[in-house]
């Protein structure tokens, strides 16, 4: 692992409103040996959250923002900027601009960070790269940002995504899709899907006989489904399914922030769950029969990864997904691949009883490859090996410079 380093992440999600990314995850694991500033993000957006339905995110951040700076592990540091919630216009990202500047460089100087390897997920850092002297710029490519449906202002995130892409020493792509796209256009760009607390699942699912209490009632057998639920999930592809398998319960874990569930909710076989923090999602996925990936397909759905598919495979449960291009490519011989509700909902029956132990195994094994300490290693290599280089590319500049100089 990376030892002795300064880490800034400017991370895609609020540490203390959401449960752990793949970014999180690494964060916590390169802390052990690293100092670490995460950064919440400083891009929400009050235009974009009203149109969507998501007026309950400002809430949030204005709870993460009192946070300030604040230090929940051991040389990890998790700071929560003061910023308006709006983005896109000149004016206003001006001065959010300026007030984040001085914001930051207070921490750095409180925490004395200099020199740090920047860790970028929030796109929203594309205005602030040029403040910092980094050894490394990191871009963890997780999403296809610039179809991001969450914003009043696509354009501009389109623009700072590019900006980022050409600002970064390293790429870190999540889906083999993400990766042509972006290896098509530049060098130092690397494969990485999402990792998984592997044993964390394997000890879950060893100990399903522990019961978890919100389904002491529900009866068998469960297609679930865990996350934050909006209007991109497919809605009416569940209501079809729970209309169809009146004898299966259909659990659904998770904040509804944005679309229409109520017809949904109103079916005897669908429990909502509401958000269940992380540590407990293992016992969750444990009582799950059959697991479930379901979004409206989109250019932004097909080029993901979703984290959430390799800790489903460590549980070893049956899955169907939609068609993501990552799933069909490299595990649809471990998992049901359907398109459209009727292929959709005679795939949860197929699975519910013709799920095999082989299949099981096969899909813990694919699982156990991508533990988050495997990965680890990966990216320290990957990141060590870019710093060696910048560090000669560095060395010979200069060289050079000094030769011109002398003549």
């Amino acid at each position: 692992m990376l030892e002795g380093h300064n880490f800034i992440c400017f991370g895609p999600s609020d540490w203390w409103g959401m449960n752990p990314s793949c970014t999180t995850h690494i964060m916590q694991k390169l802390a052990a040996k690293n100092k670490i500033l995460y950064v919440n993000p400083f891009s929400s957006d009050l235009l974009g959250a009203v149109k969507k339905g998501f007026g309950r995110r400002v809430v949030r951040k204005v709870k993460s923002m009192s946070r300030f700076l604040r230090r929940p592990e051991n040389n990890l540091y998790v700071f929560s900027p003061i910023f308006f919630p709006f983005q896109g216009n000149k004016i206003i990202d001006a001065v959010n601009n300026f007030f984040l500047r001085l914001q930051i460089r207070i921490v750095c100087l409180l925490l004395r960070m200099s020199q740090p390897i920047l860790w970028v997920e929030n796109v929203r850092a594309a205005d602030i790269l040029e403040w910092f002297n980094p050894s490394l710029i990191v871009y963890h490519v997780s999403d296809l940002f610039g179809e991001d449906g969450y914003t009043a202002n696509p354009a501009a995130l389109r623009q700072r995504e590019e900006r980022i892409s050409q600002a970064s020493d390293v790429l870190i792509c999540v889906s083999k899709r993400l990766y042509e796209a972006k290896k098509a256009e530049q060098d130092k760009v690397f494969y990485l899907p999402h990792g998984v607390d592997f044993q964390l699942f394997r000890d879950a699912e060893n100990n399903a006989g522990d019961s978890f209490m919100q389904l002491a009632n529900i009866p068998k057998p469960i297609a679930g489904y865990y996350g934050t639920m909006t209007a991109f999930n497919d809605i009416e592809l569940l209501q079809y399914c729970a209309s169809h398998l009146k004898d299966v319960s259909f659990v659904l874990a998770g904040q509804v922030t944005g679309g229409n569930y109520e017809d949904l909710s109103k079916l005897s076989n669908v429990y909502f769950l509401g958000r269940i923090p992380y540590q407990q999602i293992p016992a969750l996925c444990a009582c799950f029969d059959v697991c479930l990936l379901q979004w409206k397909m989109s250019k932004w759905i097909r080029y993901c990864h979703p984290l959430k598919f390799f800790e489903y495979m460590a549980s070893g449960k049956p899955i169907v997904s939609i068609p993501i291009d990552e799933i069909v490519e490299n595990y649809s011989d471990v998992v049901s691949v359907a398109e459209g509700k009727e292929e959709y909902c005679k795939a949860i029956t197929w699975e519910l009883n013709n799920d095999t132990n082989e299949r099981v195994q096969r899909r813990i094994e694919a699982a156990k490859e991508h533990s988050w300490d495997s990965h680890i290693e990966q990216l320290s290599q990957i990141i060590s090996e870019a710093l060696e280089t910048k560090s000669r590319q560095q060395m010979d500049i200069k060289q050079t410079y000094s030769g011109n100089i002398s003549k």
